[in-house]
């Protein structure tokens, strides 16, 4: 193989990678969820704070420790800690007009059956919170 085909091969995959995307997936409309590449995503039409509140309740009535709690204005991170020694970490992050994304990791490769679990509790918790 040639130096330029080595190239070609490369330039190939950069142009993958831009079209496809390495990205959460695109998602349309608010109280929908996807799972891909590892992490489960969703867009809540609350605000940051409603959603945090509700992250670190539905960890608790896990019977999940929350190891971890930040928030600011910008952003919102919950980390867990699983009875096997795994992790569950929720990222939020404020959108537009109180629009909140969330994406949820269980533990390291992922694990799409926790990442409903809490995904679940979390909407059952928001249907108490005003928009």
């Amino acid at each position: 193989m040639s130096i330029k085909e080595i190239w070609r091969l490369l330039l190939v995959a950069v142009l993958m990678l831009v079209v496809c995307g390495c990205g959460r997936p695109a998602l349309i409309g608010t109280e929908a969820a996807v799972y891909s590449r590892g992490a489960l995503y969703a867009v809540y039409d609350k605000d940051l704070n409603s959603v945090y509140e509700a992250s670190v309740k539905a960890l608790e009535q896990l019977e999940i420790d929350v190891a971890e709690k930040n928030k600011d204005v910008f952003y919102a991170k919950v980390v867990g800690k699983v009875a096997d020694g795994k992790t569950i970490t929720i990222r939020m992050e404020p959108g537009a007009d109180k629009v909140t994304e969330l994406r949820i990791n269980a533990s390291t490769l992922g694990n799409e059956e926790r990442s409903r679990a809490v995904y679940t509790k979390i909407q059952q918790n928001l249907r108490g919170f005003s928009k």
